[in-house]
């Protein structure tokens, strides 16, 4: 069960966005106004949806137990370092509705550097994947048993534009954005606390260019991810940043008027 704090998290954080939402009639800045009908209003389909889903609904009745390591937030549901392949599935993978509003973004930007914190079981990183074949996606896992089940989904949906890095992310992000010129596109979903997610600011704002988007997951999860989202929305660099209440989203468009929007999925 969420603690107390971070169902008191959860509720200003969704009433505020509630009150807060806007749709396209109220948007009328031509780029946000694009990114509002290409990325949340569409609808599209791909084949590779259905076998995603598939595979989530095999790791939702996995019986197959695995090892985690503590390196992020801890658990609100299972405390034990040896949890269930569906627990995890069940409590960590994000709902089908997202991964589509991933899979756009990818659609929308074509960026050609992908970064990925927090692989999980694969299915995200599949939906980041496929968008865009000419794309690498680089996603990074703590957990070594969970990323080897991550690893083989990959191997069974034949990707070839996936790079999986298995280790600590205090060690390995910073070695792979020595190797990579630039983030065209991160998604961050690993320690969900507050000093850990400004670090991986910190690092990937270092790589970014006007082009370029930051994707925080869970940013109203406790308080402490609310108040690193508020900071982060803060930079000076920022110019552009979307909330749309299962992750936040920031731009670095120079000529921008900085402007922050809550929008519904």
């Amino acid at each position: 069960m969420l603690s107390l704090w971070q169902r008191c998290s959860l509720i200003i954080g969704y009433w505020h966005h509630w009150l807060n939402a806007v749709n396209q009639h109220s948007l009328h800045a031509p780029f946000i106004y694009q990114f509002y009908q290409q990325v949340v209003c569409n609808r599209q389909s791909h084949s590779g949806f259905a076998a995603i889903e598939q595979y989530r609904k095999s790791l939702l009745k996995s019986e197959e137990d695995v090892s985690v390591q503590p390196m992020g937030a801890p658990s609100t549901v299972n405390t034990s370092s040896t949890r269930s392949v569906k627990s995890i599935a069940r409590h960590s993978l994000s709902v089908p509705k997202f991964g589509r509003f991933l899979y756009n973004v990818v659609q929308f930007q074509q960026p050609k550097y992908i970064v990925e914190l927090g692989t999980a079981l694969g299915a995200t990183t599949l939906y980041l994947s496929i968008a865009d074949e000419q794309s690498t996606v680089y996603t990074l896992e703590g957990s070594t048993q969970i990323a080897e089940i991550a690893s083989q989904a990959f191997a069974d949906f034949h990707r070839q534009n996936i790079e999986l890095i298995k280790g600590n992310i205090d060690d390995t992000l910073p070695q792979l954005l020595q190797k990579i010129p630039q983030v065209d596109l991160a998604y961050v979903d690993a320690n969900h606390r507050l000093e850990p997610t400004l670090n991986y600011f910190s690092q990937l704002l270092a790589k970014t260019n006007e082009e370029s988007i930051l994707i925080f997951d869970d940013i109203h999860w406790s308080f402490g991810m609310r108040k690193a989202w508020k900071t982060i929305i803060q930079h000076p660099q920022v110019t552009l940043s979307i909330d749309v209440f299962d992750a936040g989203l920031v731009f670095f468009h120079p000529s921008a008027v900085k402007q922050h929007y809550y929008l519904k999925l």
